[in-house]
Formats: structure tokens, C-alpha cells, sequence
């Protein structure tokens, strides 16, 4: 019979302490769990997009048949491609607010688990999937990463990042101007408020050149901050931008 290492038998063994005698709670509902973050029920609440008819660019629902909705027929955006598991309703909004503003790094871990597998299932179920070169979480201002003490996008991109086993690449792009918070503002208003919001340095283009690039944010409301880093990445000479983010606005 094999016998475990000193070392992993004892971590196991703890592991397996640490389940039988404090069990975890269910994010959700808060009932008894053995080593998940969500009970079966509160799975099933969750507003997944599959099924969908989305926009193959922007990710909103849409009721024709076609492809692609009016905005991004009319506007076309620099990124190429959009994949989000969620809707921005209820209860994937309550685990993303207790992440963002209470700093709730459990749930944090879940949304990063749960928007790497379902990227994974696009991976290993699609034709058209195009493997990233490098993966770039949406940039926040350094004073407001100071307020909050993270980058919620960050985050979720290392979750994805060792996954794929891709390079993450957290300072390709800055954000030089502090602008006010984008859900305070409408769709004309993000985008006014991000132009020249961002700034690739000259030192960065080699790295960006002619990359398939994945732009990683929590969550989409207007695509206005997506339009603006993908043009930037793709005026910087990247061959292909993609949006993965955990939720979208319908």
C-alpha cells in the first residue's frame, strides 16, 4: 500500500478536520455546507445567459435571429468576441457587491472559479474558440486601488489566467485619469468620460503586438470601458481582442 508523504498526510488530514468540524456556509442562503461555496438550490438561481440569444460581439440579449445587435452593427467595436456566463440580476449581483465593496475574497474566488469553467466549456465545445496569447484585466485607477485595496478584475483574471495557463499581463495598460464612476453615468456619458482614460506606454507595444489578446472585466454594462481598451490594444497593433467578463446589464 502507498503510503502519503509525512508532509501531504497531515495536510490532507486537516483538510478533511476542517470539513467535518467547521463546515462551510452557503454564500447564498447561508445553510450548511461540506466544502462548496454554493448549495445545489442556489446553483440553480443563478441568472445564467445560456440559452441565450446574444450578441456574438457585445453579449446583450437580443430578440432577432441575427447575430449581432443594432449598436454593434451601427458601432462596431474593436473586440472581436464576447463570453459571459451571467446576467447582472439577482443573486449574481449580491456575490459581485459583497466582493467589489465588502471586500469578500471568498466570493471573489467563487465568481473567478465560475467564469474560468464556463470559459473552459467554450474552449473544449466550440469550433471558433481562439486561445488568448495573453490576458489583460481592465485597469483601475491607483488611487482608487488604493481605496479599495484590490483590482475585483485582477482577480478574476488570476483565476482564468492558471487555468489556461496563459500570462497575465496586469500593467500593459494604465489608467491615468480618475474618472467618476462609470454606473453613476449614462451610455454617452461612459464614453466621454473614458476617452484618454488609458494609456499603453511605448515601452509595452512589442509585448502587445500582434497578440490574441483577452480583456477581462467583472462586469458589462455599456461596453463603453471595453470599446475604449480594445481600440487602444488594437491601435497598439494586437491581432485579435476579446471580452471575457463574469456578468453583463440586459
Amino acid at each position: 500500500m502507498r503510503r502519503l508523504k509525512p508532509a501531504l498526510f497531515i495536510k490532507t488530514t486537516l483538510q478533511k478536520l476542517g470539513t467535518s468540524f467547521f463546515p462551510s456556509q452557503c454564500l447564498l442562503c447561508a445553510c450548511t455546507l461540506t466544502g462548496d461555496s454554493l448549495c445545489t438550490s442556489c446553483q440553480y438561481d443563478l441568472p445564467h445567459t445560456y440559452g441565450q440569444p446574444l450578441c456574438q460581439q457585445c453579449g446583450i440579449c437580443i430578440e432577432s435571429l441575427d447575430n449581432f445587435c443594432g449598436h454593434c452593427l451601427r458601432h462596431p467595436p474593436a473586440f472581436n468576441r464576447s463570453f459571459i456566463p451571467f446576467t447582472y440580476q439577482h443573486p449574481i449581483d449580491y456575490l459581485i457587491h459583497k466582493f467589489k465593496y465588502r471586500r469578500n475574497l471568498t466570493c471573489g474566488k467563487l465568481l473567478g472559479r465560475m467564469l474560468a469553467d464556463y470559459l473552459k466549456y467554450h474552449a473544449q465545445d466550440h469550433s471558433e474558440w481562439i486561445t488568448p496569447d495573453l490576458i489583460i484585466p481592465a485597469p483601475m485607477h491607483w488611487l482608487r486601488r488604493w481605496q479599495r485595496g484590490f483590482n475585483q478584475a485582477e482577480i478574476l483574471a488570476q483565476y482564468v489566467a492558471r487555468e489556461f495557463n496563459i500570462p497575465l499581463a496586469t500593467n500593459l495598460i494604465q489608467r491615468v485619469n480618475r474618472t467618476p464612476a462609470q454606473k453613476e453615468l449614462s451610455r454617452i456619458d461612459r464614453q466621454k468620460n473614458l476617452r484618454k482614460a488609458f494609456l499603453i506606454a511605448e515601452k509595452n507595444i512589442a509585448t502587445i503586438k500582434n497578440k490574441n489578446i483577452a480583456l477581462i472585466d467583472d462586469v458589462v454594462t455599456t461596453t463603453a470601458t471595453a470599446r475604449e481598451l480594445s481600440q487602444l490594444l488594437i491601435k497598439a497593433g494586437a491581432k485579435d481582442v476579446q471580452l471575457w467578463a463574469l456578468a453583463r446589464t440586459m
